[in-house]
């Protein structure tokens, strides 16, 4: 079987559509079709930088080989990434035109079916489907609410896509009661347990910290509560926060702190380096429509390392809170964070195995082996 998948940039950072991907490109062909844009570009820097990058993959890099991709494991996998010389302005019947000649062009396409996996709604008007063929929109986010996306953009290519597609896979229950139940299907976040659940060395740039560490990755955006996290620091100075990933928004009032210490984004293969190693693994969300539809990659990597985790309260949690530490307002984020300390303090065997218990049934193998099953060609 033959997959064409539509998704970010291929190695640009650790989605769950790639985690998947590595998995299933073990046994089947996969092309992978890099970013073709959820909104049309700006002047500021952040755009700029993309469309060099974007230029400088299309006409410096050499062309793409049909051969297998190898992982950072070692491991080869059936998989090319291809970068389109399409143009994100999708809202235009010209540009869609364009960049579906773009598209064929390529000569994916052959007498094979093929399975269309789009975890970019608007990667809908390059696509010609056949009747064997299968079309899966991979429902990963609330593209309506998503930080971003141009929502006015995307939202007819969402709608046609939930239209065409055979089964859309959500995330969240959140994700499922939008769309069609006879399509719908869950498929929540996966794990990669053997690089979570290995003991690594404590990474570098934690050991000269002597105080309790209190740490997050991931992208230091809206998303996150700021007033809650600058509250954490204040109130317990004798903790360090450390925050590790790119700087979206401004944190400036926050990092200039002597106990808070930002990293800027690291690798996906170190992060086990940090979050075995500091004492609690926190998720300080603010409630907006966006986190109540997501199911955060850190979560299951947090439970893996069986360091104990404190939360603001949303829906991907529910499940754990027998082991997850929920809170409902900040005093409430505080005390569980000295709990938290206490327990990472006391090197809770017990705690620390029932929660890398919850990870073991949701390694990224085990959700391949699912859509394999549910697609019928495995």
């Amino acid at each position: 079987m033959k997959f064409i998948v539509f998704g970010e940039d291929w190695q640009s950072h650790p989605s769950s559509t790639q985690h998947l991907f590595k998995q299933l490109a073990k046994q089947h062909q996969v092309i992978w079709i890099n970013s073709i844009g959820m909104r049309k570009p700006t002047f500021r820097l952040i755009d700029v930088k993309r469309v060099f990058n974007k230029l400088k993959s299309l006409f410096l890099s050499k062309p793409s080989r049909p051969k297998t991709t190898t992982t950072k494991t070692g491991q080869n996998i059936n998989l090319t990434s291809h970068t389109l010389a399409v143009l994100p302005w999708h809202d235009s019947v010209i540009v869609r035109l364009f960049n579906k000649w773009i598209f064929n062009r390529k000569g994916f396409i052959d007498d094979e079916p093929i399975v269309y996996w789009l975890s970019v709604p608007t990667a809908i008007s390059l696509i010609s489907p056949r009747a064997q063929d299968k079309v899966i929109y991979y429902c990963g986010d609330d593209f309506s609410a998503l930080a971003g996306v141009d929502h006015k953009m995307v939202a007819p290519f969402e709608s046609e896509l939930i239209e065409k597609a055979d089964i859309i896979y959500v995330v969240s229950e959140y994700l499922a009661y939008k769309m069609p139940k006879s399509k719908v299907k869950m498929l929540s976040h996966g794990v990669d347990l053997e690089l979570f659940t290995t003991q690594t060395p404590k990474a570098f740039e934690l050991e000269q910290i002597s105080r309790p560490i209190i740490g997050f990755y991931g992208s230091l955006n809206a998303w996150l509560d700021k007033a809650l996290l600058l509250r954490l620091a204040k109130d317990r100075p004798e903790y360090q926060l450390v925050l590790i990933g790119h700087l979206v928004e401004d944190f400036s009032e926050l990092l200039k702190l002597d106990n808070v210490t930002h990293i800027p984004a690291v690798e996906h293969d170190r992060l086990a380096s940090f979050s075995q190693h500091w004492q609690v693994s926190i998720l300080p969300f603010v409630d907006n429509e966006q986190i109540r539809a997501c199911d955060p990659l850190k979560l299951k990597e947090y439970i893996a390392t069986g360091t104990p985790i404190v939360t603001t309260r949303f829906a991907a949690v529910n499940p754990y809170q027998e082991t997850i530490l929920i809170a409902d307002n900040h005093q409430g984020f505080i005390e569980r964070v000295d709990y938290a300390v206490s327990l990472s303090k006391s090197n809770n065997l017990n705690w620390r195995a029932n929660q890398s218990r919850q990870a073991s049934d949701h390694s990224w193998q085990a959700k391949a082996k699912l859509v394999c099953k549910q697609l019928r060609f495995c």
